[in-house]
């Protein structure tokens, strides 16, 4: 008895546990905030990391003045702060951006795109100021400031980005191109700097368009020129689904201290005054150079990670995360700060964390200068890191004596040598800086308020942090350490499916429980430094390499729902009857996945699994090379569509289930017919088809420009809506006809010729002209139904292999009849 009533006892508290709400863990775009604009919600959201704390700024609406604001640790959850500024000037602010330089705030704003104007304040919630008069410019400013502490503002301009030196943070020079723009209207600029590399990230097409969208350029010579667009654009992109017309992005590191996330908006729509937009977000990772954003995304998705260790110091007391050494006078202020006020001694007194880090992490430590003592050594204050004991530790500190950053280490009682590195010559000692640590391997990267000052070596490991001071009165904000550096936070997180997933991100843990590798180490010596094999390749990106038989790598997924996905493996070898597989736990979900020798190890391919089913939410996969070898890049996941045989000769007199979008369109005399001049298409099917065969008979009413048949038509938009002149609006391939011959190409919101073979074609005449997609292959048939015209292997990084079928002209009217899909 005694034992069921405890039984009984217990099922009852589990079944109450279980009934409370549990915290949230995901977050889901797009996102409404409290107290935003009604009926013209989030748009061109801006986000500013200071002290720990995160800020959101957003543009105002057309027939309102003041700009608002949200504040928020984690990124999820944000508290409104109210109105940062109240002038008039910022009637109608148009994407309002804040950057915190030497105690100030400075806020640049084109208040209904009329020039531009900077306001300041002392706080982040404002209130600001304005401080210039109309510094002119078109919309869309933001500044960046180099390592050298010299700042850039950039600005639209039409189809480019635009981009002038300043002076001082309210002082803007003449404005030169980028060379960075989509050809039509292009806007939105954010710039930062990453391993010595400049991103820009910039948004094309009108805002109120489904095809708004993101790209990407890289630049290594400078922040203002040098830009090279990269082989991933669009980054961000979804003209239908859940949300469309996705842009207007920023970027910020997280709240874990390593990964990026891009803030954009999408578009819901006309409001009562300009449109309805809402805030979304995703995870940036990284492999090698390359900027790779996990999404769009609308389903939930994992919160941002907190630090390991962090502390904003919103309490009385110290307590008991810290210890002291050395002694000095320590205490808490307004919990919002700690602080250390003796003078007059040369002795380092530090506060250090009660918990270490890991070998590898990055920190971060805010702080400012209160009093200088006087003494003949060095006054200075700053942060310690890899902190053992007082033989071991590493320093670095601020010196307003000296004006500069001054780094330091112990080992084993020995002291290293003392390197100073030079800060901005206007750099305000009394004002809140923030000093960052990147430790990977040996190495140690300095970075003053986001500015690289230093890199160099010790052999010193794990430790805790702290901060101290020398004869100075310092007072220290937001202080935290992560164990993960240069991007390594990706490896552990869930990444959406549907999406890619960088072979190299494969979960952290280690042999047999992450991964199983034949070999001790790195035998590639790259990117990880683990034993999973490593080598940089031929497109840019890090892959796995010399996989044997046996081995096998685990991945955390986010699954969208529960379905049938598509599955394209990137793959690489010069040997026969290397075969894969995928699992999720215990379940084989592929069967045996033969790759063929694509003859070569820099000469990938894709292999493909088709209608592979998958359960929702979080899970491991597991990727194994069940014999032979074969290097491994990525894999990306497709929801999967049946194709059915469907046909339409539109003798009913319409075109329902068909798509139109730019171009004249209509159903004569059981002809579908695209007239007048510049680009028309009209789209049918699911996105979600892999491998089918299209056909139709074209006939081309006169001689010029081109028409002919879409395949694997995915993100398409209106390319010609107010004023976007663009002819390539929708990701795809393109199998066309002219009077001089048949011709592939491939459109990703621009044009690449693939091949073309010379022909003779009349007009009105018809011909009949059929197009089979197959894994990466495109075979083109016009006529003789045997042998192709045209035969192309997509071997590119970004290979199409899912879509809609379609029709198409451009500046050609053209009629098409009897357009049919089989599998």
């Amino acid at each position: 008895m005694r034992n069921s009533r405890l039984m009984l006892t217990l099922i009852v508290i589990f079944l109450m546990v279980s009934s409370v709400p549990l915290t949230a863990t995901a977050y889901q775009n797009p996102r409404t905030l409290p107290d935003e604009w009604g009926q013209y919600g989030l748009g061109d959201p801006y986000v500013l990391k200071f002290n720990g704390y995160y800020y959101l700024y957003v543009s105002t609406r057309d027939t309102d003045d003041g700009v608002k604001v949200w504040s928020s640790k984690d990124l999820v959850n944000w508290s409104y702060r109210g109105l940062a500024a109240t002038d008039p000037i910022t009637h109608g602010a148009y994407a309002p951006e804040v950057i915190y330089w030497n105690g100030m705030f400075y806020m640049y704003t084109s208040p209904a795109g009329k020039g531009h104007y900077v306001l300041s304040s002392t706080s982040p919630t404002g209130p600001f100021n304005v401080v210039t008069g109309n510094l002119g410019k078109s919309i869309d400013g933001h500044v960046f400031m180099d390592d050298d502490g010299t700042f850039s503002f950039y600005h639209a301009a039409q189809g480019r980005i635009d981009a002038a030196p300043m002076s001082s943070p309210t002082e803007i020079g003449a404005s030169s191109s980028t060379g960075v723009g989509m050809g039509g209207w292009t806007e939105g600029a954010t710039v930062f700097k990453r391993n010595g590399k400049y991103y820009m990230t910039y948004t094309g097409n009108h805002v109120f368009s489904n095809g708004y969208r993101v790209d990407v350029a890289v630049s290594k010579t400078g922040p203002r020129s040098g830009y090279a667009t990269d082989s991933t654009n669009p980054v961000l992109i979804r003209t239908e689904g859940p949300t469309v017309g996705l842009g207007h992005n920023s970027v910020v590191m997280g709240p874990n201290l390593d990964t990026h996330y891009m803030f954009y908006h999408n578009l819901e729509g006309q409001g009562i005054v300009g449109p309805l937009r809402h805030l979304n977000m995703d995870r940036i990772v990284w492999n090698n150079d390359k900027m790779l954003v996990l999404g769009p995304t609308s389903t939930d998705q994992p919160n941002p990670e907190m630090p390991t260790f962090y502390d904003y110091f919103d309490r009385s007391a110290i307590g008991n995360s810290w210890s002291n050494v050395n002694g000095g006078n320590w205490g808490i202020y307004n919990k919002e700060l700690m602080w250390q006020n003796s003078l007059g001694s040369t002795t380092w007194h530090k506060q250090v964390s009660s918990s270490s880090s890991a070998v590898d992490y990055t920190a971060e430590f805010n702080m400012k200068e209160m009093n200088r003592g006087t003494s003949s050594n060095n006054p200075r204050y700053g942060a310690t890191f890899s902190y053992i004991d007082e033989n071991n530790y590493g320093l670095a500190m601020l010196s307003s004596k000296n004006k500069r950053l001054e780094t330091f280490f112990r080992i084993n009682g020995v002291d290293q040598a003392w390197q100073t590195h030079s800060l901005p010559a206007d750099f305000d000692y009394s004002k809140w800086h923030n000093i960052r640590i990147e430790k990977s391997g040996s190495t140690f990267k300095y970075y003053v308020d986001g500015m690289f000052k230093a890199a160099r070596t010790a052999n010193i490991g794990a430790g805790k942090i702290g901060v101290l001071t020398e004869d100075t009165h310092a007072d220290f904000g937001f202080a935290a350490f992560n164990n993960d550096v240069d991007g390594s936070s990706a490896w552990n997180v869930s990444k959406p499916i549907p999406g890619t997933i960088e072979a190299v991100h494969y979960m952290k843990g280690g042999e047999g429980i992450a991964y199983h590798d034949t070999t001790a180490t790195n035998l590639g010596g790259a990117y990880r430094t683990d034993a999973g094999d490593i080598r940089l390749n031929s497109e840019g990106l890090f892959n796995l390499g010399w996989n044997q038989t046996g081995e096998w790598y685990k991945y955390k997924v986010n699954v969208e729902s529960s379905g049938y996905y598509d599955i394209d493996f990137r793959m690489a070898t010069t040997l026969d009857g290397a075969q894969i597989r995928l699992w999720d736990g215990a379940t084989d979900l592929t069967g045996i996945i033969n790759v063929p020798n694509t003859g070569g190890w820099d000469k990938w391919g894709n292999v493909s699994r088709k209608k592979v089913y998958l359960n929702a939410g979080q899970r491991e996969l597991r990727v194994e090379f069940v014999t032979g070898e074969a290097d491994f890049s990525r894999m990306t996941f497709q929801k999967h569509a049946d194709v059915t045989s469907v046909s339409d000769n539109f003798n009913d007199g319409n075109d329902n289930g068909w798509t139109r979008f730019e171009g004249t369109w209509a159903v004569e005399n059981g002809e579908y017919s695209a007239e007048g001049s510049g680009p028309a298409k009209s789209t049918f099917g699911d996105s979600g088809w892999a491998d089918y065969t299209v056909e139709a008979d074209i006939k081309m009413m006169d001689s010029g420009g081109d028409g002919g048949l879409l395949v694997r038509v995915t993100n398409p938009s209106h390319g010609t809506e107010r004023g976007q002149n663009n002819y390539d609006a929708l990701q795809g391939y393109y199998a066309y006809l002219t009077t001089s011959g048949v011709s592939l190409g491939k459109m990703n919101y621009n044009w690449a010729l693939l091949k073309n073979s010379p022909q003779t074609y009349s007009t009105n005449t018809w011909y009949h002209m059929k197009v089979a997609v197959n894994g990466t292959t495109i075979k083109v048939f016009v006529d003789d139904m045997v042998n192709p015209k045209i035969e192309y292997t997509d071997n590119s990084l970004n290979p199409f292999t899912h879509g809609k079928i379609g029709v198409r002209t451009a500046n050609k009217h053209t009629h098409f009849d009897n357009v049919s899909v089989s599998p």
